[in-house]
């Protein structure tokens, strides 16, 4: 086999041998993608069911006040008209708790705002195991991807805790350096008890989680013993490597 053809065959080969490579890399990023659904489904789940139990609570209250001969019909009205805001509200929750971990593409946050909504829906799980977040995450004017900012800040979070055999304080803070900004999350053991049991659902998330998550955002990560530090490109940036 000679010229163009021996050559396209050899690009053909080494192409066979990469693809291997990425199917790997790809199976590993879903992977953690899946641990980290798994990890965060309990919390979703206690979320989602407290928007809706203030809604029962006005409902049985409503159906008690029909039941009388003479119904007050302003108190009627002030329930119903609680119902639908109530509702209302669910609605927007859960359709936002939904999507929380597929975001629109492209989406961007503020960073305050995003690590907020983040260790929202990690605060009550990390309590129960005796972790307490000390959030020191001040305003910068700084946007960052929000898929980014939701799959690698959390999957750190709960790999530094699962490596934590007992209560302790984590301790996040952020810093802007050019082009971006660095979240650094530091563990500090602490001496209180758990309110539950450590135990969690699912397997504990590792570094290689949160490596291949960081590596498929585009996020910096490194970490020691007690500290990990994930830096995050600034949305306009972002938009810059992809075109």
């Amino acid at each position: 086999m000679h010229g163009p053809l021996k050559q396209s065959r050899t690009a053909f080969m080494d192409t066979l041998l990469f693809m291997p490579n990425i199917a790997d890399s790809s199976l590993q990023v879903e992977a953690a993608r899946y641990a980290l659904l798994r990890r965060l489904a309990p919390t979703i789940r206690h979320h989602l069911v407290g928007e809706f139990q203030p809604i029962g609570m006005i409902t049985t209250m409503l159906d008690r006040r029909l039941q009388s001969d003479t119904p007050n019909l302003a108190q009627l009205r002030e329930n119903s008209a609680a119902i639908g805001k109530l509702s209302r509200t669910a609605a927007s929750t859960c359709m936002n708790l939904m999507s929380w971990l597929v975001p629109k593409s492209g989406a961007v946050s503020p960073l305050g705002s995003g690590v907020l909504d983040c260790l929202s829906l990690l605060t009550t799980e990390f309590r129960f195991r005796g972790f307490v977040i000390v959030n020191e995450v001040a305003d910068m004017p700084v946007e960052v991807s929000l898929m980014a900012l939701r799959s690698v800040l959390p999957t750190a979070l709960l790999a530094l805790s699962d490596q934590q055999p007992g209560p302790a304080d984590v301790v996040l803070t952020a810093s802007l350096v050019e082009g971006g900004v660095v979240l650094a999350l530091r563990r500090r053991p602490a001496e209180r008890s758990a309110e539950n049991s450590p135990s969690t659902d699912y397997r504990a998330l590792t570094w290689s989680d949160v490596a291949v998550l960081a590596q498929a955002e585009a996020v910096g990560f490194t970490q020691s013993a007690d500290a990990v530090h994930l830096r995050f490109l600034e949305a306009s940036h972002t938009s810059g490597l992809e075109g």
